[in-house]
């Protein structure tokens, strides 16, 4: 599927088909596109949604057309009938894109919201057929085209999401007030194509207005891990060009465990402040430890805690230590805590340990963490 100049767009958020059923939806929106391939005009009708709340697994999207007098959905037998076609958002895009081989036809859409194949919530908007533009007889050179990726959450109910964002711009300081028309479409790399007009695009996914106040062309999609093709088309009064770039996914995020140390391990210098971590079994121990060289020391502080990457309490429990004068000349330690690695659920865990010293040298402290591999 594909489409050409954005042409037709139906506003509102759509109404909901039946007050008995579950509202689902934010909004719904349609959106028609003109394409033209050999002697055959289509229509694309693109059906964009937003959800009040994410998505369990259980849960579907799926979208019937037809004719708008055809079409209904029946809420006591809970059956859509009349369609032409359905579709469903297979690769969770938040869209579902139709074409129909008559550009001029006006259809209606029932969006439905499945749970376990039943339908919960239900959403009608009928779409605007668009007008046929003139395609441009010359060919014209765009600007370059880069784009960048990057990963980000979004939290719906609670409920975290990650979603690719891809940006594709122009290069810096290129001149766009020439053209009428500027698009962008994104689909698999060895699907989405050309067509033989050298106009329109075939088989996209999703399609983005240049925005030229941001600068750019922008991309939301869930697939974090997936690679894609964008197809730039723009268009003058009297000529048309494109151009193509294939995007690489972002890095995924560095791991929360990054740096860690594997036990046995001692971390510090224990000649001055220490943790030594030991593996024995099934048990990871570890005590803080320093050592006063003088008889002078007038306050000793020293403790031990862990916790998780993400701050909450670790698996085993505080430990401190506490002298005041006289302080002998000694190695002093924590009591030792352990923990049972086989039902600690982190791949790693963060220990730490805090010192206070006090004496004729004046107030000194340190404090020493690192995250430790739990096998």
């Amino acid at each position: 599927m594909s489409a050409l100049a954005l042409l037709g767009s139906l506003g509102g958020p759509g109404a909901p088909a039946d007050p008995t059923l579950e509202d689902k939806f934010q909004s719904v929106h349609s959106t028609t596109y003109y394409r033209k391939d050999g002697n055959f005009q289509f229509q694309d009708i693109v059906i964009e949604y937003k959800l009040k709340t994410s998505k369990e697994n259980s849960e579907t999207i799926e979208a019937y057309m037809g004719n708008p007098n055809d079409i209904s959905y029946n809420s006591k037998t809970g059956v859509v009938s009349g369609q032409i076609t359905q579709m469903e958002d297979t690769f969770q895009t938040n869209s579902v894109v139709f074409s129909y081989s008559d550009y001029t036809k006006i259809f209606k859409f029932i969006l439905t919201f499945k749970k376990n194949g039943k339908i919960i919530s239900v959403r009608e908007i009928t779409s605007t057929p668009p007008n046929a533009p003139a395609i441009p007889p010359n060919a014209i050179t765009l600007p370059t085209i880069s784009y960048e990726t990057k990963r980000s959450v979004s939290y719906s109910g609670g409920i975290p999401t990650e979603y690719q964002f891809i940006y594709v711009k122009f290069q810096a300081g290129s001149d766009l007030s020439a053209f009428k028309r500027l698009d962008a479409y994104m689909g698999r790399p060895n699907i989405i194509t050309m067509a033989a007009d050298n106009y329109n695009v075939l088989n996209y996914i999703k399609v983005s207005i240049y925005d030229k106040y941001a600068g750019y062309f922008l991309f939301i999609t869930p697939e974090v891990n997936a690679s894609y093709k964008i197809i730039v088309v723009g268009s003058t009064d009297d000529a048309k060009g494109n151009r193509s770039v294939d995007t690489v996914p972002p890095p995924p995020p560095a791991s929360p465990c990054a740096g860690s140390v594997t036990a046995p391990a001692t971390i510090g210098n224990c000649a001055t402040h220490c943790l030594v971590v030991d593996l024995v079994g099934n048990q990871m121990e570890y005590i803080a430890k320093t050592s006063v060289g003088t008889n002078t020391e007038e306050y000793l502080y020293l403790d031990s805690t862990s916790s998780t990457v993400g701050g909450t309490t670790g698996p085993a429990g505080f430990s401190y230590i506490e002298h005041f004068s006289p302080i002998g000349m000694s190695t002093y330690q924590t009591d030792p805590r352990s923990f049972d690695v086989t039902t600690y659920n982190n791949a790693c865990v963060v220990l730490s340990s805090y010192l206070v010293q006090e004496g004729p040298g004046g107030f000194r402290d340190t404090y020493l963490t690192s995250k430790v591999i739990v096998p």
